[in-house]
């Protein structure tokens, strides 16, 4: 029986499940079981079944695909290698999906009443496209799979975690990664970061920002990655030198509600489909990321899969430590082997993948660990709150967008919910305007610091320790820096008083006047003016003219000369002498070059149509509407139709006519006799030479069963 002779004989209860499970397969303009049949049987629609699969089930699957490939026919209670007990829980899984479907056993009104699956339908069948996609071959088979986790060597312990230090770990968290976020615009944009020939920026200037935040590496390429995703940073339009910076409007979006811009941070995060870890240390021995560039190739091995590796690790990681509970911590070895264990086929399956998103987590105030066991993670009620959230998004956008079946996951669902934004307002304190400065020259903020204060304090003080509140250190480097720009020692003092709590200490008096006392002993003024000129004709009658002699120019290029006075006195004589000049001032503001923030080009996908939920029912009643039995197939020129047929034919052995066109475009008939059907190929024997023949699908026009031979005799 082929699977579109199933789908015509389920029982309604089957069809339903199977129609509701794979929405992904159901289109509009075609609501018909063979085209049905056919998506269902395609390699992307297996593949994507697969992805839904876990640990169990895929096992079960496996073996399967093992079996085969030696019948197509499976009988699997008597199968050695099949678990009876494993493979009854997971086959309606399978049917479900269109994997596997049973061919024979007790009708569809007797086989509802019947309690074992295996007792009900003792032989399956499963698609062939499932046998290339899963390890089926002897090599293959020996290698141990990265889901298959010897249980003694998890530490499966839990822990408690105290509600206070839940309370405080996850606000002092999220108030902990906004200074960061913040620290990091404003170093980019007092020191610009030089773009490199790939696009992003190199491993040493990482390393060098992480050391003046006080950040890990990864900590700070997260923040990074994050940065550019909400276009706080970009690329100066410079030809020369494009450097990467802040953006024109970072400032305003940084000093906006805190926990709208920690919301907007977490989205980033959880749709990047970049890992730091890979980022890190580099994709392979052989290539080398660098961070804020677009990696040419794929990080990540394996066939095409719906929902990128890390925004699915991340989203598992998430959903594992919900399921956790709030009080209680478990192993990153254990939440590891359970995010393994929902998703075998996870491409992002190292441990150290799942331990650096573990300890984002605890940067974001989404998990926490207990004080003596830092190897245990657990929920904070941001992290449960935005887990409930995230899945209740994915129902609703499922009911959009019903292609995200069979795994439920879209990315454009996931946005963090109203009702954590509130709790994180609840959590947060309010930003202080004052800070302490001591005789130590630190200044001690005692809550989350007004960004207008941070900026003044950045300007004569480095960031020492970062949390709810934040200490800074004044320097003798940080004060000269800014009183070379042209502050004197009085508004030095005015400005950091304006922004302490009580008087300023003695000794940071003595630092600033000992700094200027050291900078007056070398002071540079602009005394003497630049003359440019466009054609070097103007520069030779200003030169010839006699009004010009008192201020002494010379001339340095053809259109450049130099004057012995100032800028003004300079333009007094030009006046005088009816020489059109423009003076150019020092104070107006320099012209900022324009900051690119779209370093990618936006991608327009376009979506076909798909059957919403207020016409599910009519589409499955129009399916069911339609002859129970298998009509002659008509010729169709459709890709999914033809390899359903070719499938069948292979299944039935019985011969087909096969128009195909070859690299010209010029067309032929041929008779075969189709054996396998896989990897985009057909591969079968020959009716004219009766040699082994493997044709393209992708050129194949149509395909038509062959009139039966001319003596009556057997096809074969």
């Amino acid at each position: 029986m082929t699977f579109s002779q199933w789908l015509s004989h389920s029982a309604d209860a089957e069809f339903e499940s199977f129609v509701r499970t794979r929405r992904d397969l159901l289109r509009p303009e075609s609501p018909t079981i063979g085209a049905l049949a056919a998506a269902a049987s395609s390699r992307i629609g297996v593949s994507r079944g697969i992805e839904a699969l876990d640990a169990d089930e895929l096992e079960v699957l496996i073996s399967l695909a093992t079996a085969a490939r030696t019948t197509s026919e499976i009988a699997v209670g008597e199968n050695p290698h099949i678990d009876p007990a494993r493979a009854e829980a997971a086959l309606p899984r399978l049917r479900d999906l269109g994997l596997a479907w049973p061919t024979s056993g007790t009708g569809p009104s007797e086989a509802s009443d019947t309690a074992s699956v295996l007792a009900a339908h003792p032989v399956w069948r499963i698609q062939s496209e499932a046998i290339t996609l899963l390890p089926t071959s002897a090599a293959e088979s020996g290698r141990a799979r990265p889901w298959q986790i010897d249980p003694a060597t998890v530490d499966a312990s839990t822990a408690t975690i105290a509600q206070p230090l839940i309370h405080n770990s996850e606000q002092a968290a999220v108030a902990e990664v906004i200074s960061s976020l913040r620290g990091l615009v404003d170093e980019l944009a007092a020191a610009p970061i030089s773009r490199l020939t790939s696009g992003g920026i190199s491993k040493r200037d990482v390393s060098r920002l992480a050391g003046t935040l006080d950040l890990g590496l990864e900590q700070t390429i997260t923040l990074l990655l994050a940065a550019k995703s909400l276009r706080l940073i970009g690329v100066l339009d410079d030809a020369l030198d494009p450097q990467w910076t802040a953006a024109d409007d970072a400032d305003s979006v940084l000093a906006g509600d805190r926990a709208e811009l920690w919301a907007e941070l977490v989205a980033a995060w959880l749709r990047e489909s970049l890992d730091v870890t890979q980022v890190a240390a580099g994709a392979s021995e052989n290539e080398r990321l660098t961070v804020l560039a677009t990696p040419k190739k794929a990080l990540f091995k394996g066939y095409g899969q719906s929902v990128p590796a890390m925004p699915m690790l991340r989203l598992s990681v998430l959903a594992v430590l919900a399921d956790i509970g709030l009080g209680t911590a478990r192993s990153a070895r254990w939440i590891h082997a359970e995010v393994l264990r929902r998703h075998p086929l996870l491409q992002a399956h190292d441990f150290a993948k799942t331990e650096s998103v573990l300890h984002t987590c605890v940067n974001l105030g989404l998990a926490t660990t207990p004080l003596q066991q830092p190897e245990h993670f657990g929920p904070s009620r941001f992290g449960l709150r935005l887990a409930a959230g995230l899945d209740r998004a994915m129902v609703e956008y499922a009911r959009q967008d019903p292609s995200i079946a069979p795994l439920g996951i879209g990315l454009e669902a996931i946005e963090v919910p109203g009702d954590v934004i509130a709790a994180v307002t609840d959590g947060l304190g309010s930003e202080v305007e004052k800070v302490l400065i001591q005789s130590d020259l630190t200044a001690v903020a005692t809550g989350p610091i007004e960004p207008r204060v941070h900026h003044i304090l950045r300007r004569y003080a480095v960031v020492e320790a970062r949390g709810q509140g934040t200490v800074y250190r004044i320097d003798a480097d940080t004060i000269e820096a800014s009183m070379q720009s042209g502050l004197s020692p009085e508004d030095v003092l005015a400005e950091l008083a304006e922004i302490s709590v009580e008087a300023l200490p003695s000794t940071l008096e003595f630092l600033v006047n000992s700094t200027a006392t050291k900078l007056r002993r070398v002071r540079v003024a602009g005394a003497r003016a630049v003359l440019i000129v466009d054609d070097p004709v103007d520069l030779d009658v200003i030169l010839s003219d006699q009004a010009m002699l008192p201020a002494g120019l010379e001339r340095l290029a053809p259109t450049v000369a130099i004057a012995q006075l100032g800028p003004e006195r300079t333009m007094h004589l030009l006046e005088a002498g009816d020489h059109h000049a423009l003076l150019h001032s020092a104070t107006a503001p320099a012209r900022r070059r324009r900051v690119i923030t779209q370093s990618e080009p936006e991608v327009n996908v376009r979506r076909r149509p798909r059957v919403t939920d207020g016409h599910l029912g009519e589409y499955i009643r129009i399916l069911r509407s339609s002859p129970t039995g298998v009509s002659e197939p008509a010729s169709t020129d459709e890709p999914l139709g033809l390899m359903d047929r070719l499938r069948e034919a292979a299944e039935a052995k019985t011969r087909v006519l096969i128009r195909i066109a070859d690299s010209q475009g010029r067309e032929r008939t041929v008779e075969m006799l189709p054996a396998t059907l896989n990897a985009g190929r057909v591969r079968g024997t020959v009716t004219s030479t009766g040699a082994e023949a493997s044709l393209s699908i992708a050129r194949i026009i149509s395909v038509d069963p062959a009139a039966p031979p001319a003596d009556g005799g057997p096809a074969d």
